[in-house]
């Protein structure tokens, strides 16, 4: 079935028929076939770079007649590059030259990229022409890094960088003499270390901002859990005046509310007797 047969609008279209898909398929692999025949290495990454990007800038084409002309274009790029390989001049040359820089796309990147390197300009926009030689609508249609075509580093002399000066590390200088160091116990029962005369980091003061308020939650809790203890004792004690059978269902809010109270006087009791030992300290 040829394209051209399918002008009247067919239930599928014809880039997803079989008839047009193997046959486009089998042009494709066999052009990167014939690409790695060439001798130089330069030749072979410019086919293929080349070839790959041709194929997929026009793989959305839904014209009949522009995919005709596309599929004519590759034919013709086989059999050139076919003749070239069985010693026509004239084409090798002309892919040497396209390879190599001297005309074409590469050729407009190397007059930019020469350029700057001339004039001492290493520019960010200069490594976008380096890392990707495409154009800015194959940039923008496939962004992904994997289908970049680099500048070969044959084909221009890359800027020589100076080495950056080493310095010398740090040196870990003492504290002067007059400066004392001595140990500050906080309300907590937390000890840290500070120096009279310098200033308390701010890492250090964030650190017992956090503490004091997660202490100051938990000590909140704990008397929170006192007071719905005490509520449900006297609830518990009307309910069984009333009617005791009631009072045996309120039993399991008083489990629960103890189960939590028990796991938080422990912090409680940890805090009490830091406080204690504190004070003891200061007393002696």
């Amino acid at each position: 079935m040829s394209l051209q047969s399918l002008r009247i609008k067919p239930k599928r279209p014809f880039w997803k028929l079989p008839q047009h898909r193997i046959p486009v398929l089998s042009l494709y692999k066999s052009l990167l076939k014939i690409s790695k025949s060439f001798p130089d290495d330069l030749h072979q990454k410019y086919l293929f770079y080349n070839i790959r990007q041709n194929f997929r800038l026009r793989r959305h084409e839904t014209s009949i007649n522009k995919t005709v002309e596309h599929l004519k274009e590759a034919q013709e790029c086989k059999s050139n590059m076919i003749k070239a390989l069985k010693g026509n001049q004239e084409l090798f040359q002309h892919i040497d030259d396209l390879a190599w820089g001297r005309k074409g796309r590469l050729k407009e990147v190397l007059d930019i990229v020469v350029g700057k390197l001339e004039e001492s300009k290493i520019m960010p926009k200069l490594h976008k022409f380096v890392l990707d030689t495409r154009t800015h609508g194959a940039r923008i249609l496939d962004p992904h890094s994997a289908y970049r075509i680099p500048l070969d580093k044959r084909l221009y002399t890359a800027p020589e960088y100076k080495e950056s000066e080493k310095r010398l590390p740090k040196k870990n200088h003492s504290f002067r003499s007059d400066l004392r160091i001595y140990t500050v116990v906080t309300q907590l029962g937390y000890k840290l270390w500070r120096v009279r005369g310098l200033k308390q980091p701010a890492w250090v003061s964030m650190m017992m901002n956090k503490r004091i308020r997660a202490h100051q939650r938990r000590i909140d809790k704990f008397h929170q859990l006192e007071e719905q203890l005490e509520m449900v004792r006297i609830e518990q004690y009307m309910l069984n005046m009333l009617d005791p059978k009631l009072a045996k269902e309120e039993k399991s809010f008083e489990e629960i509310i103890l189960r939590e109270l028990n796991e938080s006087k422990k912090y409680h009791d940890k805090v009490v007797k830091l406080q204690a030992r504190k004070e003891l300290d200061v007393d002696i």
